[in-house]
Parts: C-alpha cells; structure tokens; sequence
C-alpha cells in the first residue's frame, strides 16, 4: 500500500547557533517488504534544549522505520508501530540504511 502522507514539524523550545536541515525517509515495514516514502525535511537547531521535529505519516504497515540523512547518507534512527516519531537530536546509524539506498 506505501506511505500515503508523510510531513515534519519542528518544534523550537530556544534558539541556537546552528539551525541545519534534516531530511527523513520513512519505510513502511509489511512482513518482509519494507516501501520507501518520499523525503521530506525541516530547518531546526536539535542541539538547542527543547528542540525536536515530529515525523508523521499516514500508512497501513505493521511497522515502520525512520531514516534520516547525515552528509546526504540515510541511516536508521528508530521505529515505529505509530504514525509518528521524535527526533530530539537522534543521529542516524549509517551501517543501517533503507533498502536501495546504495
């Protein structure tokens, strides 16, 4: 089925001195099928107390992995049996990146 919405949030509790961009992928996880959604991304400062961005989508999948990029390589930050996850300055596992990602 895939990933039918997919946006970001950021959430700014203070400024700081270095807002950057993330860019997310989630993958729609069904049984051994994992479908990729678009990316979609934010400018935020996570290193900045109380900043985080809210990942959220809407599919039908058991489960779902986050990605997100460093230096334009995705890795797995997390997953999700919901439709949303936080990132509060998670850094990306790059030994993990989605399927085809190569």
């Amino acid at each position: 089925m895939g990933i039918t919405r997919i946006g970001v949030q950021p959430v700014i509790g203070s400024t700081g001195p270095a807002p950057g961009q993330q860019t997310y992928v989630v993958g729609e996880v069904n049984g051994e099928t994992e479908t990729l959604s678009v990316a979609v991304g934010c400018v935020n400062d996570l290193s900045a107390g109380g900043n985080l961005n809210v990942v959220h989508w809407q599919g039908a999948g058991d489960n779902y992995r986050i990605y997100k990029a460093q230096e334009g390589v995705l890795g797995l930050i997390g997953e999700s049996d919901g439709a949303v996850f936080l990132d509060t300055n998670l850094q990306p596992d790059l030994t993990q990146p989605p399927p085809n990602a190569g």
